[in-house]
């Protein structure tokens, strides 16, 4: 994750806030609540290392809502274990990957309400980057 986030010269890494999240998985554990904390305590302490900051979002809906610029249709229909598409505009993405842009697009407009002037920051996800103006750009093809 800081990897990528250095290649892309990101200056933030988002993650949902995903407290007690073991509440609300069937057959979670504690155990998994710990591994996702342990998870990003560690990408914290590397991102620290190259400057990075690491902020956290409210999770709710980030899987259902549609991450396409223009749309933002929110449905529990949206998703379909790995797969996503829209019902209203269409769009199809896998369903992590749309989760991680409405994760990081969430963390830019908690930059905008609060005016901390950091909404000019671009923010890296698995597959490439999201702006403040949400814009969203793929990863270069490695060959």
């Amino acid at each position: 994750i800081v990897r990528e986030a250095v290649e892309n010269e990101c200056t933030h890494i988002a993650f949902e806030r995903l407290t007690w999240i073991w509440t609300r998985i069937s057959n979670a554990s504690k155990f998994q609540q710990w591994a996702f904390r342990e998870i990003q305590r560690q990408v914290e302490y590397k991102a620290d290392e190259h400057g990075i900051e690491v902020d956290t979002v409210a999770p709710q809906y980030t899987s259902q809502r549609c991450s396409h610029g223009e749309c933002g249709f929110t449905h529990e229909d949206n998703r379909d274990g790995d797969e996503f598409e829209c019902l209203k505009c269409g769009k199809e993405l896998h369903a992590d990957y749309n989760a991680a842009r409405n994760v990081a697009w969430r963390l830019v407009q908690n930059w905008l309400k609060s005016g901390s002037g950091r909404a000019t920051s671009q923010l890296a996800l698995k597959s490439g980057t999201v702006n403040a103006n949400g814009r969203f750009r793929p990863a270069a093809l490695s060959s």
